[in-house]
């Protein structure tokens, strides 16, 4: 009997190193998990007309989310107002957005012109003033974020001039960006 209990002991103490090394080299870890919801925004914000349209030259296009202003004159030493041409519109029903005004592109000459500014009509109003020297255009800095509402418009007040010595068809090329955040 003694030899049966050796060798079961023997075996029992086997068995247990066996299951003390497994153990000793099986990772032990544990898992996070996320799961993400994602919703489209295909149209909430985008390019509407406004009155003022035609005289700018407003031609929108790129499911509303590009515009191209090609009417804008600016005369020497007179203030030119489009007071509103194109708007930019909020149509979700529920969720505020913020946006933000941005240069893209420097004008290009600077001979002719005092200023070309952009002024988004939020409460907050915000805005890209393109100044000239006569030699040089200062561009402007990106605004801050600002709210627009859900379900309304804002428009895009847009204002030109000329210097007092401006020759006629001189032309200013100006890209501007509206940034999006939620």
């Amino acid at each position: 009997m003694s030899r049966i209990f050796g060798k079961s002991t023997k075996m029992l103490v086997l068995t247990l190193m066996s299951i003390l090394i497994i153990s000793a080299t099986a990772a032990v870890y544990y898992s996070l998990d996320a799961t993400s919801t994602i919703t489209t925004a295909a149209n909430d914000i985008y390019f509407t007309l406004g009155p003022d349209n035609s005289t700018a030259g407003v031609n929108i296009f790129n499911n509303n989310k590009s515009a191209t202003l090609t009417g804008l004159t600016a005369y020497p030493n007179i203030s030119m107002t489009y007071d509103d041409p194109i708007r930019v519109r909020n149509n979700h029903i529920s969720t505020d957005y913020k946006v933000r005004l941005r240069p893209v592109t420097t004008p290009g000459n600077a001979t002719d012109f005092v200023y070309i500014n952009f002024t988004l009509q939020t409460t907050t109003k915000i805005s890209l003033n393109y100044t000239s020297n006569g030699v040089s255009w200062t561009t402007p800095s990106t605004t801050d974020f600002v709210d627009v509402i859900a379900n309304t418009e804002y428009t895009i007040v847009v204002q030109t001039m000329a210097n007092a010595t401006a020759a006629s068809g001189q032309t200013a090329t100006i890209e501007i960006a509206i940034d999006i955040e939620q």
